[in-house]
Formats: structure tokens, sequence, C-alpha cells
């Protein structure tokens, strides 16, 4: 006959789950104070002895705002008996980094069923998060440049559209394309086109103010969201500063010359209500500036026909 298998009691149970979990494990009374926290809560707070945070509130713990945030989350948990399960939530460390953490906060009941209590489990998911905003910044960003790409220039567009719209207020949208950069891949290789892309994006964002967006549409070609214009010649100049900083020798061996571009501009509300229509303005203006060769462009509408 098999021995009989010998259960330790629940307090034996409880401590080793306190003492070896590696998320934080907590039980508070119905004024949201500590009842009982994990060896991981304690070290996380630089205590020797798991006492020392017995009583305290988060308020105390973490903070006025982050300790109001939680005590709310927590006397719903009490009051409602509904748990909540992997919430995400973000605080701002001392050393000025973000935690991210995933909590699920448990009604704690007494034999009765009645709720004295709640219990909480919070992980750490700083990784999770972080491969999060890259995949996100994979997804939103031109590799070689850093520059936005397409996808996050749309978002910025209907931005500027909304911020335009509410304060009526005027935008500008420059289209750059750098002449002539085929050549550059068929004589020095596409190693050099590559260093003088990123150099042309680093010449293109130092033309523009902070606020402003530059990005890459693919290719040779940039965009520029520049905000709150006061008009058109506003544009032009900054489009000048582009091509002025552009011609500046970019002092790369194997290609000395300068980098030229091409820029059309367009602007809000003038030439377009949406970012697909003020986009396809300016591409039309830098197309009639290439034929200048080296010039920048203001989009004028088609000339109606006077046939009847």
């Amino acid at each position: 006959m098999a021995d009989k298998v010998q259960i330790p009691d629940d307090v034996v149970l409880l401590d080793a789950l306190m003492e070896n979990m590696a998320d934080s494990i907590y039980f508070k009374d119905r004024r949201c104070r500590l009842l009982k926290v994990s060896r991981k809560m304690a070290n996380d707070f630089g205590c020797k002895d798991t006492a020392d945070l017995i009583g305290k509130t988060d308020r105390e713990l973490f903070g006025e705002e982050f300790g109001k945030r939680t005590m709310v989350d927590d006397l719903r948990v009490i009051e409602t008996g509904v748990p909540i399960v992997g919430m995400i939530e973000s605080r701002d460390m001392p050393n000025g980094e973000i935690n991210w953490t995933s909590t699920s906060k448990l009604p704690l009941r007494n034999r009765e069923g009645e709720i004295i209590g709640m219990v909480g489990i919070t992980r750490e998911v700083n990784d999770l998060k972080q491969a999060e905003f890259n995949l996100q910044y994979l997804a939103t960003h031109d590799m070689l440049t850093k520059l936005p790409n397409r996808y996050l220039l749309f978002d910025r567009l209907e931005q500027s559209i909304s911020r335009a719209e509410r304060q009526k207020t005027l935008f500008a949208v420059l289209y750059i394309d750098l002449d002539e950069f085929k050549k550059v891949n068929d004589r020095c290789g596409h190693d050099i086109g590559d260093q003088v892309l990123k150099l042309s994006a680093e010449r293109i964002m130092r033309s523009v103010r902070k606020s402003d967006t530059v990005a890459r549409m693919g290719g040779d070609e940039f965009v520029i969201i520049l905000e709150e214009v006061k008009s058109s010649e506003n544009a032009l100049c900054i489009a000048g500063k582009v091509q002025k900083n552009l011609r500046q020798s970019f002092g790369i061996i194997n290609y000395p010359l300068p980098m030229t571009a091409s820029i059309g501009i367009s602007l809000y509300p003038e030439h377009g209500m949406d970012g697909s229509t003020l986009l396809k303005a300016a591409d039309h203006a830098m197309y009639v500036a290439k034929k200048k060769h080296n010039y920048c462009m203001l989009f004028t509408f088609p000339k109606q026909s006077n046939d009847n």
C-alpha cells in the first residue's frame, strides 16, 4: 500500500510561496493597508524584513499620485468583488526610467465569504514593453535614416490638419527629391549612397524646427511638415535653407560632390484639406521644380480651359 501523502499546512505552503516567487505578492485589508508581502516586494523596497512594510499604503510607498490611482483600483475590487486581471501600469522611477508592470487584483474573503481585503500579484514586464516599443518603432520609422516613414507621416499629417483647423493656422508640406541620386549609387555604390541619404536626412532635419516633421517617403524622397507658417514665403525660405544645406560638400571618400534637390510646396488649407491631397499637390510642384533643375516651387492649380 502506498504511503499516504503528507500535505503541509497552509501556513507552510503560503510562506514557501511568498519567499520564493519572482513576482510581488501582497495582501491588503479593507483600508488598503498591507497585511503581508512577498520577499520580492520587500527586496524591491530595500527592506531586510517583510514586516517592515506591514501597515503601509501605496501612497506612503509610491507617492501621492500613483498611490491614489492604485487605491481606486483596490477599493473597486474590495467593494464589488470583481477581480482585475493583467492590468498594465507604469510608474516613474527615481532614476528617470519607467517601470512597467502587469498586475492582477483579487478579492480576499474570509471563511464566511465576506470580503475582508484583497490580494495582488504584480509582475515586471519591462522587457516585453521594450519589445513592443521596438516593434512600434520598426513599423513607423525608416531604418536607414531613423526618420518617420510613410505610415507615421500620414498620422502626423492628420494631427497637423486637426491642430490647424482648431487653431485657424496654416502649415506647409514640402516634397523633396534629391537630384540625380541614382548616379550616386551607380558610380559610387550603395554603401556610399546610404551614407549620402543619412547625411541628407540630418541636413534636412537641421533646416527645420523641432516642432516640424521630417519623413522619408522612400528612395531619395523626403517630406517636411512645416507647422504654423505665416505665408508661402516662410515655406519658400525654409526650402531655400534645405537646398543651401544640401549643397555643402558631404566630405565622403569617393563622393566629394554636394547634393542638390528639387522641392515642391503645398499649403493647408489652400491646396488641400486632407493629407493625401496635400502630398499630391507638393509632389506635383516638385516635378515642375525638377524640370527647372534644382529649384523650389509652390503648387499652383492647373489653368482651366476656355474651350466650350
